[in-house]
């Protein structure tokens, strides 16, 4: 077994971060990997040392579901969580926060299977860097105090995070064709009414 982390310098809070960070149902849905189908509750909240849950998670490129449980081992306030997965191939989640300059240095950790296959080590680091990149973005805003971040976040957790990965892709595919209709009608109404008139 190895560990593998990512680090990234935020410009937010120890309070946010660790209380973003509490909240399993949220960080679980920031994975750009998977889909959370089902958390079994945490019979603490807020969570502490010893609280138990089990997640139902759907992989999106494998199109697999699997089931597991998940253990709060350590739970230092503003400082770290440490959770121990049951089941598979990782074997530990691990949040590190802290204090710099600019705000916090937070660290994502992975606990893994001697894994040998250079390509699957591969796409693991990869998946704790862009899981740790949207992680960072949503503490960003919820740490943000403009109106904007605000409904942003709302909308955040009120609908987008609430969707599966296909349903997301989905979304932004048809805001996309929205966006084009809207551009292209525009510019044929300009263009009837420079050369129609």
């Amino acid at each position: 077994m190895h560990y593998i982390s990512e680090s990234i310098n935020l410009p937010v809070s120890e309070a946010t971060a660790f209380k973003v960070l509490s909240d399993l149902n949220v960080i679980l849905r920031l994975s750009p990997y998977w889909s959370l189908k089902k958390l079994k509750s945490i019979s603490d909240i807020p969570i502490k040392e010893g609280s138990r849950c089990e997640a139902t998670i759907e992989y999106y490129a494998k199109e697999i579901t699997e089931t597991h449980g998940l253990e709060v081992v350590e739970y230092l306030q503003d400082k770290k969580i440490f959770f121990k997965v049951e089941n598979g191939v990782l074997k530990e989640i691990n949040f590190i926060i802290e204090k710099n300059d600019t705000g916090i240095q937070l660290t994502h950790q992975f606990l893994i299977d001697s894994i040998e296959d250079e390509i699957v080590l591969k796409g693991t680091k990869n998946e704790l860097f862009y899981w740790l990149r949207s992680i960072g973005e949503y503490l960003k805003l919820a740490e943000g105090k403009t109106l904007w971040q605000r409904l942003f976040k709302w909308f955040m957790d009120r609908a987008w995070l609430r969707l599966t990965l296909s349903e997301r892709k989905i979304a932004i595919i048809v805001t996309k064709i929205s966006i084009l209709e809207l551009v292209l009608l525009l510019v044929l109404i300009v263009i009837w009414n420079l050369f129609a008139l």
